[in-house]
Parts: structure tokens; C-alpha cells; sequence
């Protein structure tokens, strides 16, 4: 089954903040289990931060949302994402990652 290009934009931007001071990143916490926007936003976190990456969700998606994971993987291939994810930029200004 292929998954058309506005199923995968919307569940990026549903996987990221919309409002307020945080707008443009990650969602704090990763949206219900069986949602597209949980797996762009498991993909986004697979390149910001691994170490938040569900192992769960990644085992138990759906074939349907297996593809949004792979399409979202595949458009941020070659862009950097760390700045997406607050934990992450935390962890670098304090020089630990």
C-alpha cells in the first residue's frame, strides 16, 4: 500500500510543536502508539535523539505506518534534525553529548 505525500506531511507536522516557544520541534513525548504521528515522530527521533527511539513502537507498527517511518527516514536522510529535539541540544551546550 503507498502512502501519499499529504499523509506523510501531516504526520510530521502532528509529530512536531505547534504552538508556543517550542514551535518547530519535537513533541516532548512521542504521540499515541497507533498514529502516523508516532512514526514520523519515531523517525525523527531515530536521527535527533537515538537514544529516546522506541524499541515497542518500532516492533509493533503497523505496515501502513512502517511506510511513513521509511518515508519520513528517507526525506531527512541527508539533513541534520539534532535541533529538533530539546534534550539533545540540552545535552550538547553542557558538552556531554
Amino acid at each position: 500500500m503507498a502512502i501519499d505525500k499529504e499523509t506523510v506531511q501531516l504526520a510530521m507536522q502532528n509529530a512536531l510543536v505547534s504552538r508556543g516557544k517550542n514551535r518547530g520541534q519535537l513533541k516532548a513525548q512521542c504521540p499515541p502508539m497507533d498514529t502516523p504521528e508516532a512514526a514520523a515522530w519515531q523517525a525523527l527521533v531515530a536521527k535527533a535523539n537515538p537514544y529516546k527511539l522506541g524499541i515497542g513502537h518500532l516492533l509493533f507498527m503497523s505496515p501502513e505506518h512502517r511506510e511513513i517511518f521509511d518515508a519520513v527516514e528517507a526525506l531527512i536522510k541527508n539533513l541534520d534534525v539534532r535541533r529538533l529535539d530539546r534534550d539533545r541540544m540540552a545535552l550538547e551546550v553542557l558538552g556531554a553529548w
